[in-house]
């Protein structure tokens, strides 16, 4: 009894993987393991630790479901497995190894098409904000671009696994009822659960128009309890204009990711360097209306 209780003790399937079939994030209690990996869209995956370090477990991807096991290697840095669909009699590997790399900042820009129609030049704030954060030190800084809920989905679970916090930037047009991509407005509820996997959030930053002036803030933030510590999601209630919201983003920002003030701190900073980021219109400058919500 003692051995298979000091077996259990060491076995810990937590933590981030590399898998045959994708990222993998597993968090396991007592003997108890849930989890997902990035196969098709956010698949899951639970089970239970058996002396031997062994874990049995059933997947569901969705459109299929099965079960499997995966033996934990006496390291700790690798398992070997196997698995089958229900209703199938043959089983495949299934192995993986934890992911290394040094715990980082990202910066992870997802930006919707701006322009909208052949008669309009191609732009992207994405990559203005790419060349002016890229000169920092330690920080690695990822531009996607989205065109549906789909792309979200996918990029937030890559973001996931990302060893470090992460700084999520959306940058599209937006009105009080979500963001605007070419399918369609993305709802916050849709929103909330896109972003549920990341545990690693530090900021959601909406360089869109008039978010803040709806829930998506308050949905966002009432989807989950554990929250990091200084977590803030922060946009604007106003259809605010294009060069000033540069303005406040690059000072706002580079506040956080070079100078180390918290997303609130830098966003008392903002309001008091930069008049018009608030609700104080200036003689050239209409006010931004920017704002932040912490839980």
């Amino acid at each position: 009894m003692l051995m298979i209780l000091v077996l259990l003790a060491t076995s810990d399937f937590s933590g981030t993987w590399e898998t045959t079939y994708g990222d993998m994030v597993l968090e396991q209690n007592g003997s108890s393991v849930t989890g997902w990996y990035s196969y098709g869209t956010m698949s899951t995956i639970e089970g239970t630790v058996t002396g031997g370090g062994k874990l049995i477990f059933t997947y569901d991807e969705g459109d299929a479901a099965g079960t499997g096991w995966f033996q934990l290697s006496e390291s700790g840095t690798s398992f070997s497995g196997q698995w089958k669909a229900d209703g199938d009699r043959s089983w495949s590997a299934w192995e993986g190894h934890r992911a290394t790399g040094e715990p980082s900042t990202w910066v992870l820009i997802l930006e919707a098409e701006w322009q909208e129609s052949m008669r309009e030049n191609e732009y992207s704030f994405g990559e203005m904000l790419d060349a002016w954060l890229g000169r920092l030190e330690g920080i690695e800084i990822r531009h996607r671009f989205i065109h549906d809920l789909d792309d979200i989905e996918g990029f937030c679970i890559e973001a996931a696994t990302l060893p470090g916090d992460v700084y999520l930037i959306f940058a599209s047009h937006g009105t009080t009822e979500g963001i605007s991509l070419n399918s369609g407005t993305v709802t916050p509820q849709e929103l909330a659960d896109a972003l549920a996997p990341m545990n690693n959030l530090q900021l959601i930053h909406f360089s869109c128009c008039e978010i803040m002036a709806g829930r998506t803030d308050e949905v966002i933030i009432n989807s989950r309890s554990n929250w990091a510590e200084d977590f803030a999601v922060s946009g604007y209630t106003v259809s605010v204009d294009w060069s000033g919201s540069a303005v406040i983003e690059f000072y706002y920002l580079n506040q956080i990711l070079e100078n180390g003030l918290t997303p609130t701190e830098a966003a008392q900073a903002l309001n008091r360097d930069i008049r018009f980021s608030g609700t104080t219109a200036t003689p050239y400058m209409d006010a931004a209306g920017f704002e932040i919500q912490i839980p």
